[in-house]
């Protein structure tokens, strides 16, 4: 519940917003997923990214503002039910570890530093109370890990501001939180709307791959499987959910999930319960909220994020390989630098780059006069493959161990390169017969 508010925040809309989201999203990815606890809800991700779609195409109407977020949410469920249909899971296999990494970095850095005018509200007291949060916040985290430190945080914030009456010492409070039930509705948006909104959408299905890492590291741990695309298509039907409650973009939370797991939580029935659980509270206890200080929402997404800003990872990565340093940097530059989307952008062109090197510049040994491929042959490395094989001095032979199936491409460089073929498996042989190069092969 409170990271449901504060994340709602987050996304630059009102509290009730993450309450009236989060029973749907729950529910949806309960009920299709494959994940045995896998929490779906806001996270820090998707909703600065919906803030950055959002913001400009809003113009300050904050029910215009409402209503795009909700459109937003409703636009990645259709792209990641597609995705899922598609057997799209395996993108997170596309995304590089560092260029996430550094990614998430820049994020975390751009989510802090929108969090800093409600963090200290220009008034001492104001900094006091949110400093003493954070620090309260940083030492469950590290003391007591398995601890409900967030709501802790918002109980006793909340009775504090009530017993020294804060809001008149001019720290802003939340105020009077409206009944917030999921409000099925279709968001009054238009077509253009939802042109402008789609590159986001998309941005979800990338972000997608924290949620896709986390539900395989829980299956891996707990010794069993899970279905990505169905994943996929089941975070999308949390999001049909959250968008038609009013609400905005859900997601996989690795937070979430670890504060459920160490509740004891093993199956999706947490996720059911905490939904029903917070149904009631947007029901009824809204007005309990009345005097929870900004500034404690604030310090909660502060010290959320703080593990975004992964500074063991970085130098572990630096250790490993300096060009996967290289890559973080560029990704959280280019948040920082240029903003959520833009940053979303440079993130994905990048690891789209790493991908078209690794694979139109395969690995090739060469051994007496043996040259071998690692890896499958087809038209963005076959004119590789063929510079390599002329650049020999002598006589030479071509392993195709690794090649199961070629494209017109690489049958045509080939026949062109006219050398020796060994270990052709039969479906290449019969390819190279009928382009009529069925006499470079060697049968063992």
């Amino acid at each position: 519940m409170p990271q449901a508010v504060a994340y709602g925040q987050i996304a630059g809309l009102p509290p009730e917003a993450g309450l009236m989201a989060a029973p749907g999203a729950l529910v949806g990815y309960a009920l299709l997923g494959t994940s045995r606890t896998l929490i779906v809800s806001a996270t820090t991700a998707t909703s600065a990214l919906s803030a950055a779609a959002v913001g400009p195409l809003a113009d300050g109407d904050p029910l215009r503002y409402a209503a795009l977020s909700a459109a937003l949410g409703l636009l990645a469920g259709v792209v990641l039910v597609l995705g899922g249909l598609l057997g799209l899971g395996a993108v997170s296999d596309f995304v590089s570890k560092p260029v996430m990494t550094g990614f998430l970095f820049g994020l975390g850095l751009v989510v802090m530093e929108a969090q800093l005018d409600a963090l200290t509200g220009d008034n001492a007291t104001t900094v006091v109370f949110g400093v003493t949060c954070i620090v309260i916040l940083l030492a469950f985290k590290f003391l007591r890990p398995g601890w409900p430190a967030m709501s802790i945080v918002v109980a006793g914030a909340i009775v504090v501001s009530w017993a020294l009456n804060l809001s008149d010492h001019g720290v802003a409070v939340v105020g009077e939180i409206p009944r917030a039930l999921p409000d099925p509705a279709w968001p009054d948006v238009n077509g253009a709307d939802l042109v402008a909104l789609l590159p986001m959408a998309f941005g979800v299905l990338i972000l997608s791959t924290e949620a896709v890492g986390v539900s395989r590291a829980l299956a891996a741990q707990h010794h069993y499987e899970v279905d990505t695309s169905r994943d996929l298509a089941a975070m999308g039907a949390s999001n049909l959910l959250a968008g038609f409650s009013s609400g905005f973009v859900q997601s996989g939370g690795a937070s979430q999930t670890a504060a459920a797991e160490n509740a004891g939580g093993r199956t999706q029935l947490t996720a059911l319960v905490a939904a029903g659980l917070i149904l009631l509270t947007g029901a009824f206890l809204g007005p309990l909220f009345t005097d929870l200080p900004n500034t404690a929402l604030a310090a909660i997404v502060i010290v959320a994020v703080s593990s975004f800003l992964n500074v063991p990872e970085l130098r572990r990565l630096a250790a490993l390989r300096r060009s996967a340093i290289v890559l973080a940097g560029v990704a959280g530059v280019a948040v920082v630098g240029l903003g959520v989307l833009e940053g979303l952008i440079v993130t994905a062109a990048i690891s789209l780059a790493i991908v078209i090197k690794r694979l139109s510049r395969p690995h090739v040994t060469v051994r007496d006069g043996v040259v071998t491929p690692h890896a499958p042959l087809f038209y963005a490395n076959s004119h590789a493959v063929r510079e390599i094989v002329r650049k020999q001095p002598g006589p030479v032979t071509l392993d195709l161990q690794h090649s199961f199936d070629l494209d017109v491409e690489s049958v045509d460089m080939l026949a062109d390169l006219k050398v020796p073929l060994v270990n052709v498996h039969p479906h290449v042989a019969e390819m190279l017969s009928r382009r009529g190069s069925g006499d470079l092969v060697r049968r063992s």
